[in-house]
């Protein structure tokens, strides 16, 4: 199960966001939709109509585009996979389209219903940290930042172990900057916000080796390193803060801690 999607990176700079969009877009992989029709008052409109499951953003074509290629170049097209926060994400719907049989997804949000291809993807409106299905079913776990959001850390990891079969893959991304950026009192989606640190996200790797999830390969000199865009500006700002994406994949090694 050895590909580079399945290694960490971090996000260096807004033209690999724009190089990414472009692939995905080439390849018929993504429908992203006009800026008007991702705007706020079309999705309203949506809304009122009961069809708003929300566009996937472009600026996310990046972790998403490594993610596709991680899965699809691991994971057999007949093997159960979950997406993790799925709303508004074209993973499974991509996946699906490039022969995936075996789908599944899971969401809080309501709108998780109005996804595409919900008659052939099984959706699921539920807490994610507390899923349905049995346990060792899926062979790979997407979750395309969604961790910032308010997740408690050992409820997720002891989930996404309990789900994956050995020698599956968990592969996520999320917000981060090297040092800590305080987003204390923010909120994103009616949950808390975190901009990840390089600190953060080792102690999260140390929790996760405890559940039997490890990195291929050790991604402190990639957590470390420093980071500009072509610009000398960060990739992604929202809200005031000013930050980039780092994606990564923990491999299942060996059964839940206490399972």
């Amino acid at each position: 199960m050895a590909n580079d999607a399945l290694h960490f990176a971090v996000l260096g700079g807004k033209d690999e966001i724009r190089a990414a969009t472009t692939q995905l877009r080439a390849r018929g992989w993504v429908r992203f939709g006009s800026p008007a029709a991702r705007s706020r008052p079309a999705s309203a409109v949506r809304r009122v109509l009961g069809r708003d499951s929300m566009l996937p953003d472009p600026v996310k074509s990046w972790d998403v585009l490594r993610a596709l290629q991680a899965v699809s170049e691991s994971t057999p097209r007949d093997i159960p996979v979950l997406d993790m926060g799925c709303v508004a994400c074209p993973i499974l719907p991509c996946l699906h389209n490039l022969g995936y049989t075996d789908l599944h997804g899971v969401d809080l949000d309501g709108r998780v219903g109005n996804m595409p291809l919900r008659e052939r993807i099984d959706y699921r409106t539920a807490d994610m940290t507390a899923t349905p299905w049995p346990d060792q079913t899926f062979a790979a776990i997407t979750a395309i930042s969604v961790i910032e959001h308010g997740f408690d850390q050992d409820a997720l990891l002891r989930e996404v172990a309990r789900l994956l079969r050995p020698g599956g893959a968990f592969i996520f991304s999320t917000d981060y900057w090297p040092l800590k950026l305080d987003t204390d009192g923010m909120r994103m989606f009616g949950l808390d916000w975190r901009i990840f640190s390089a600190d953060e996200i080792e102690a999260m790797l140390q929790a996760a080796r405890g559940y039997g999830l490890h990195p291929l390969d050790d991604p402190s000199a990639i957590l470390r390193a420093p980071l500009a865009d072509e610009n000398g500006s960060r990739p992604v700002s929202c809200e005031g803060r000013h930050y980039t994406f780092l994606y990564g994949a923990l491999i299942s090694r060996s059964s839940p801690a206490g399972g």
